[in-house]
Parts: C-alpha cells; sequence; structure tokens
C-alpha cells in the first residue's frame, strides 16, 4: 500500500508521515504540485533520514540524490516530454520509474523502464470533486512487467472490491488526509488491505 502526501500542507505532516512509516507503511509518494523547492525540502528534511529510500519524488527530481531518495515519479504530461534515452539513462542509474495513467489503453503503450503506474480513479474521486471513475474497458494489460497501482476513492469501504484484484496494489491520498485522524485512518486501511492478501 502506498500513500501518496497531501498536495496542500496539512498540520503535523512530518510528524505524522514518521508515525505511518514506523507502523510499516511501505512507500511514500510525494506529490507537492504547488510547493516550492524549499517547502519540499523541508518536508523531506522533517522525515526521518531512515526512510529516505521508501521516498518518491513528484517534482524537483533534481534533489532525489541530495536524499538519497531514487524512486522518480512522472505525471503524464512530463512523461510525453520524456525521452526514452533519458529513461534508460535514469534506470541504468538505479532510479526506480513510476507513472500516472488514466485508461487501459495508455498503460498498455507505457515504456518498460517505468517499475509501476499508477492507473485512476478506479473509483470516485475523494480529493479531487467531481473527478469520477474511469471507464474499465479496453484491452486487456500487455504491459505485464509493470505493476499495476490502483488509484483513486479508495477506502476503507471497497477494499474488497473485485475492481482491485486486476491490480498489483493500491495508493491513497484522500481518504487518509481528509480525516480527522490521518494516522488512525492509515492503520485501518492497512489492517483491512493486509487481510485480503492483494498488498504489493
Amino acid at each position: 500500500m502506498i500513500v501518496v502526501t497531501s498536495p496542500i500542507p496539512v498540520n503535523n505532516e512530518a510528524a505524522i508521515i514518521n508515525q505511518m512509516f514506523y507502523a510499516g507503511l511501505e512507500l511514500l509518494h510525494i506529490r507537492k504540485p504547488d510547493a516550492t523547492a524549499l517547502e519540499v525540502r523541508m518536508l523531506i528534511e522533517s522525515i526521518d533520514s531512515r526512510y529516505h529510500e521508501r521516498l518518491a519524488l513528484h517534482q524537483y527530481h533534481e534533489m532525489a540524490s541530495d536524499y538519497g531518495i531514487n524512486r522518480l515519479h512522472y505525471t503524464e504530461a512530463v512523461r510525453r516530454k520524456q525521452t526514452e534515452e533519458q529513461r534508460a539513462d535514469l534506470a541504468q542509474k538505479g532510479f526506480v520509474l513510476s507513472t500516472s495513467v488514466h485508461s487501459r489503453q495508455c498503460y498498455n503503450t507505457l515504456s518498460g523502464r517505468f517499475n509501476y503506474a499508477f492507473i485512476g480513479p478506479v473509483f470516485n474521486s475523494i480529493s479531487k470533486e467531481g473527478y469520477g471513475a474511469m471507464e474499465y474497458t479496453g484491452a486487456a494489460e500487455q504491459n505485464n512487467d509493470i505493476k499495476r497501482i490502483a488509484i483513486g476513492g479508495i477506502s476503507k469501504d471497497n477494499l474488497d472490491s473485485k475492481i482491485l484484484d486486476d491490480f498489483d496494489g493500491i495508493a491513497i491520498l484522500g481518504t487518509i488526509w481528509l480525516s480527522e485522524k490521518p494516522l488512525q485512518e492509515f492503520k485501518l486501511l492497512q489492517q483491512t488491505w493486509n487481510t485480503t492478501g492483494r498488498h504489493y
């Protein structure tokens, strides 16, 4: 189970993140589209350094090596501007690459340099009002080596959905950060997800 940071600041965010890691969080994606480089640095530096290897950056990739971060995530827009040679160079340097797609068809066109892809929203988004679930139609997955991570609208109420059987893992955002008690919500989701036996 992957957690994606709130796009906006959260009270005691770093402390909550450290507690989630302590409780067994596998990966945290730092997605702060409106944050400055300094703000992202301050967040990273407030996260216990022993967990930095479990961080993925959605922007300001150039600071990854400063903190021993080897996971880089690419939006669709940035991915389209990237060349296969650039991805090959990053992979050769030991970076784990991920990206986001919004359809099965798009997933099937991804470069094999990506280790996993967020696909969604699989349910109506919690964090983005009016962002409905994608239509689950189209060709079956061809990129079987690229792990499929479901994202969008995932909560404890739908973790047993058959839709998630098609995925290798899940990424959580809104249901945690819009909760009054993010850490408790994470632990509940983690416990429920682990009982499904489908954890990535």
